[in-house]
C-alpha cells in the first residue's frame, strides 16, 4: 500500500512538472507578425507626394509631408515585415486629383516600392504612418480639410436621370426635374494604361457615364467612346476609388446619372 501511494505521488508530481519543463523549452516568444499588414494587399489607395519615383523610403523620424508633389493611385500587391519596417510593392494605377489638391507628376512608374524603416515591429506607429503616406480615398480627402465618411453601400436601382441618357425611363427624368443640386466629384483618379509594345504614347480625354448612389460610389458605370477593350479595363479599373458628394432633392440625398470627363494617359 506505501509503495502504491508513493507512485501515485509520484505520478502526480510528474504530472505538474511535464508541463512547467515544456514551457520553459519553448524559448522567447515569437517577434510580432505581419497580420495588420495583410488587410493592405489588394487594396487601392493613393500614394502621397511620391507617386513618380520607382522607391520610396519612408523613416520613422521624417515629417509627414514627403518630399514630391505627385499623388499616384495605387494598388498593393504584397507588404511584408522586415526587420526595421514593411516593404510594400504598389502597381500605380494613374493620378489621384481632388478639388483641393492640384497633384504634379513626372512619368509614373509601373510598380513602387515603398519601405518603412525606423519602425521595427510596432504595429501601432507603423498603421498610423502607412495610413499617412498611403491613404484611403477618404484619407486623401481628409488631408486636404474635405469631409467624406459615407459607408459603401449598395447599388441603387433608381436614380436620376437626363435626356441625355437614352435609356431612361419616365420616372427617372421626373427624378431629375425634381433635383436641388447635381452630383459633385471631390476625387478622382485619372487613369494610365502602359503599351506593351511601347509604341503609343498618347494623352487625351474620355467620358465616364455612371450612377452616384447615396454613398458617393459610381454605378452601372459606361466608358463612352471607341476605345480599345484594354484601355476601357484601364478606365474602369481606377473608378471604384472615385467619390462624389450625392445629388439632392432638397435635404435629401438622391442617386443620380453622371457624365463626368477624365484624363487618359497611355504610356
Amino acid at each position: 500500500m506505501k509503495r502504491q501511494s508513493a507512485l501515485r505521488l509520484l505520478g502526480v508530481a510528474l504530472a505538474f512538472a511535464l508541463p512547467a519543463c515544456a514551457t520553459k523549452s519553448r524559448g522567447p516568444a515569437a517577434g510580432p507578425g505581419t497580420d495588420f499588414l495583410r488587410p493592405y494587399v489588394g487594396q487601392q489607395r493613393v500614394l502621397r507626394f511620391a507617386g513618380d519615383q520607382d522607391r520610396v523610403a519612408v523613416k520613422k523620424k521624417d515629417r509627414p509631408q514627403l518630399p514630391g508633389t505627385c499623388d499616384a493611385a495605387v494598388q498593393v500587391r504584397s507588404a511584408v515585415l522586415e526587420k526595421g519596417g514593411p516593404r510594400l510593392v504598389l502597381e500605380t494605377l494613374g493620378t489621384a486629383g481632388a478639388e483641393k489638391a492640384h497633384p504634379r507628376c513626372r512619368p509614373i512608374p509601373a510598380t513602387i516600392t515603398l519601405s518603412l524603416t525606423g519602425f521595427g515591429g510596432d504595429a501601432g506607429p507603423i498603421v498610423g504612418r502607412l495610413d499617412q503616406v498611403l491613404p484611403t480615398p477618404e484619407g486623401y480627402l481628409r488631408a486636404y480639410g474635405i469631409r467624406f465618411d459615407r459607408a459603401a453601400g449598395s447599388e441603387p436601382a433608381l436614380a436620376a436621370s437626363s435626356v441625355n441618357q437614352a435609356n431612361a425611363t419616365d420616372q427617372e427624368r421626373r427624378l431629375e426635374v425634381r433635383l436641388t443640386a447635381p452630383p459633385r466629384k471631390p476625387f478622382w483618379v485619372d487613369p494610365i494604361y502602359r503599351d506593351p509594345r511601347r509604341a503609343v504614347q498618347y494623352e487625351g480625354e474620355a467620358e465616364i457615364e455612371g450612377v452616384v448612389g447615396v454613398d458617393g460610389r459610381l454605378y452601372r458605370t459606361r466608358v463612352r467612346g471607341a476605345l480599345d477593350k484594354a484601355h476601357v479595363a484601364a478606365i474602369q479599373r481606377v473608378l471604384p476609388l472615385w467619390r462624389f458628394e450625392p445629388a439632392r432633392t432638397g435635404n435629401d440625398l438622391t442617386p443620380a446619372h453622371v457624365l463626368s470627363p477624365l484624363v487618359f494617359r497611355i504610356y
